[in-house]
């Protein structure tokens, strides 16, 4: 069975974020984000890592459903073609050619004509082999998959229609209402970053002492002149394995008026003001952020935060919550803006 990460450091993941909108059933997880773009991950049902079954599906009415395959380097060693998919032991569709390098994690694709027979199968099926000839390469477990569809089939207004993967019914295509619209973010206009100092002034560093930020690090804070009157101060605060977790203070010209950086999100004023990886580009005026739960980036949070001139709004945010040795492109858009 999945085992989401039961506890991501504080510190690490303290990157703003809506509220939640993905489930666990069974070995499938199951989201979708602001729009009601939807994403299903099939997995083994033991440990193997770097193994999935990927769905995919925009909320429009006439959005076709999309599958592929996932498999590691090691796993797929010496396997060259198509794949053939059965569902407790009957074929019932073939992917097309293997995408990527062979010693990379390699993916199959399954074509639109074939996906409806697919996914009939699988919403009645106990596991599904990919086989090359008569070489089972990996099998994915079907438990939960069933509920996850029916999941996606409400949360994209389908249900009881036509274009339902599951749940269907008379309804016409008609029927599935528009999706909500991704919120506009206006980001202010840049401004020149001439004479700003390189050392944080004291109230800063007294204000970092007070968060009980690792102050002593070798990684030096950076400055940003976030709009005329406004600076950013990028503090490291906390460092990793191959990250570093940053306080983010805002400052008047002179380094007055010294206050922490609202992200949003949950947590107290504290947990809001921290960023993984923080990379602020003054060009588009955003802020970057990216953590990873564990060392091999197979699953964790980024960010992006644009500046509108008056405080840092969401702009997009991607996450994988179970780790399962996934490539980093598995991370899933829960948030988008326009």
């Amino acid at each position: 069975m999945l085992r989401p990460v039961a506890v991501l450091v504080a510190a690490l993941l303290a990157i703003a974020a809506p509220a939640r909108a993905d489930v666990v059933y069974g070995d499938w997880w199951v989201t979708c984000d602001n729009v009601r773009a939807c994403t299903g991950y099939g997995f083994p049902s033991g440990d193997q890592y770097g193994v999935v079954l990927r769905l995919r599906r925009e909320a429009q009415a006439d959005a076709a459903a999309e599958l592929d395959l996932n498999i590691s380097a090691d796993l797929a060693k010496g396997v060259s073609g198509p794949l053939a998919l059965a569902v407790d032991g009957e074929i019932v569709a073939r992917t097309q050619p293997p995408e990527g390098a062979e010693d990379d994690d390699r993916g199959w694709r399954i074509s639109e004509a074939q996906t409806p027979a697919l996914l009939a199968a699988i919403v009645r099926g106990k596991a599904l082999e990919a086989k090359a000839g008569e070489r089972t390469v990996v099998t994915i477990s079907l438990a939960g998959a069933s509920a996850a569809l029916r999941w996606i089939d409400d949360r994209q207004k389908r249900a009881g229609g036509v274009t339902a993967l599951v749940a269907r019914g008379p309804a016409p295509a008609s029927a599935v209402p528009a999706p909500p619209l991704a919120p506009v973010i206006r980001a202010a206009k840049p401004v020149s970053q001439a004479g700003l100092a390189d050392t944080p002034p004291a109230a800063v560093r007294a204000r970092i002492k007070a968060l009980d930020c690792q102050v002593d690090t070798p990684e030096i804070p950076t400055a940003y002149r976030l709009s005329r009157g406004v600076v950013l101060w990028v503090v490291p605060c906390w460092v990793g394995a191959y990250q570093i977790a940053s306080a983010l203070v805002l400052t008047d010209e002179r380094g007055g008026h010294v206050r922490l950086a609202d992200l949003g999100g949950k947590g107290d004023a504290n947990a809001r003001a921290m960023a993984t990886n923080a990379v602020y580009d003054t060009a588009a005026q955003k802020l970057y952020a990216y953590a990873k739960a564990r060392g091999v980036a197979d699953c964790g949070e980024s960010t992006t935060h644009a500046w509108t001139g008056k405080g840092f709004v969401l702009v997009e945010r991607s996450e994988l919550q179970i780790c399962r040795g996934l490539p980093r492109d598995f991370w899933v858009t829960m948030f988008r803006a326009r």
